[in-house]
């Protein structure tokens, strides 16, 4: 796919899909491969293997390829598939981003490099670098909570001019930065709401689309979200936001008590839960405990997910 087609086709709900592993913790390749037909058959338009969810931290090389590859086999055609090829180096990052246009994604999407902290000029650099590398389309994720990196307007309007950069996922959660950004490059790239949580009010601001962890078992609330958003219909927007607001507050509550990423451990047992493949997560992560497990079934149950047992 051409980078300007991506950029016109990055709108509404896009997943970025956790990984499925075995409890032995190794791949499960077909459950992968379950999750990513229950995706394209429930209507997300964008598909987003190996990001920040999916634990790409925690692949191998050769596991990274593999998602990426099972993806695109399951889904071409049928979604927009937008590859996680963020590394902490150029070199590895160039490698995965070829590799995925290799195999067929329509995209990539890359957080700053991570660890060290690069210059401003340095972190323009890596873009650049590897944007010349590859022909499909990059999506740049401004994620300092990752990165420990802030991808600010001026530097954001300098990699809007390099041509196959099409997009950026707003993470940063700073809605001045978002406004800023949105006004100045709304003709030249697709602005994405970096989460979930905040998508009501990044729609608002002029986001094309959001990006989103529960579409992977609740791809419909996530749905229904965009069309209410594309409609600006903010009173159903606001409806559907309070059938999702209990499970954000659960996440952000055990997020603070245990002082540690919460988000995907609770997404994994929610799939678990509902009987899709997901649980566990991988180490240093950890599985809920049996007490949260309960409340988030309660939660589940609410938001019309789980059948009253």
């Amino acid at each position: 796919m051409e980078p300007e087609e991506l950029k016109e086709k990055l709108v509404g709900v896009n997943c970025v899909m956790l990984t499925p592993f075995k409890e032995d913790y190794s791949l499960d390749e077909d459950g992968l491969r379950a999750n990513t037909r229950f995706l394209t058959k429930s209507g997300v338009n964008v598909l987003i293997p190996t990001g920040s969810t999916g634990e790409f931290w925690s692949l191998t090389p050769e596991e990274h390829k593999k998602v990426i590859k099972i993806v695109v086999d399951e889904a071409r055609g049928k979604s927009i598939i937008v590859a996680g090829t963020a590394h902490s180096g150029t070199k590895l990052t160039i490698e995965l981003s070829q590799y995925a246009e290799k195999v067929g994604a329509d995209g990539v999407m890359i957080v700053p490099p991570y660890y060290q902290k690069p210059t401003t000029e340095g972190i323009y650099e890596h873009y650049k670098t590897v944007a010349e590398s590859i022909k499909i389309g990059i999506v740049v994720y401004n994620n300092p909570w990752t990165s420990k990196i802030t991808i600010r307007t001026d530097l954001m309007e300098r990699l809007a001019k390099i041509p196959n950069i099409v997009a950026v996922k707003e993470t940063s959660g700073d809605l001045r930065l978002a406004f800023r950004m949105i006004n100045r490059l709304k003709d030249k790239l697709t602005f994405l709401a970096g989460a979930e949580i905040l998508a009501p009010f990044y729609y608002m601001l002029g986001a094309k689309g959001h990006v989103t962890s529960t579409a992977n078992f609740a791809p419909q609330i996530s749905i229904d979200l965009y069309k209410a958003a594309k409609e600006k219909d903010w009173n159903k927007m606001d409806k559907l936001y309070s059938i999702l607001a209990p499970y954000f507050e659960f996440v952000e509550r055990l997020t603070e008590k245990k002082n540690g990423t919460m988000y995907i451990s609770i997404a994994k047992e929610a799939m678990r839960i509902l009987n899709l493949p997901g649980w566990p997560p991988r180490k240093p992560l950890l599985p809920l405990t049996e007490e949260e497990r309960k409340e988030l079934k309660e939660i589940l149950k609410k938001m019309g997910l789980l059948r009253e047992q």
